[in-house]
């Protein structure tokens, strides 16, 4: 066997055997037991999450064409360059 395959040999398995130092005790202390748990909610209460009703009117601004164009184009360059929704929201809102 020459020098060069046995220090790869040599090499491969040191790692395997530091691997096996490190990972064995983790793996061998892992609980096995099944999880018991109770099913999730599936309804939300809306009376729940606002108690005390909506606190105001939803406002709602009629755009003109010119308006409305730039926000398309705020949007179209927001996509562009890879920003989230969010971002678009922030620019068209101020």
């Amino acid at each position: 066997m020459n020098t060069m395959l046995r220090k790869s040999v040599l090499g491969i398995a040191g790692l395997a055997f530091t691997g096996g130092i490190f990972a064995g005790p983790v793996a061998a202390h892992a609980d096995a037991r099944p999880v018991e748990g109770k099913p999730a909610a599936v309804a939300v209460q809306g009376d729940k999450l606002i108690p005390h009703g909506v606190q105001g009117a939803q406002s709602k601004i009629d755009l003109n064409d010119e308006q409305l164009a730039n926000a398309k184009a705020i949007i179209a360059a927001t996509k562009k360059a890879g920003l989230p929704e969010r971002a678009a929201v922030i620019s068209i809102a101020t």
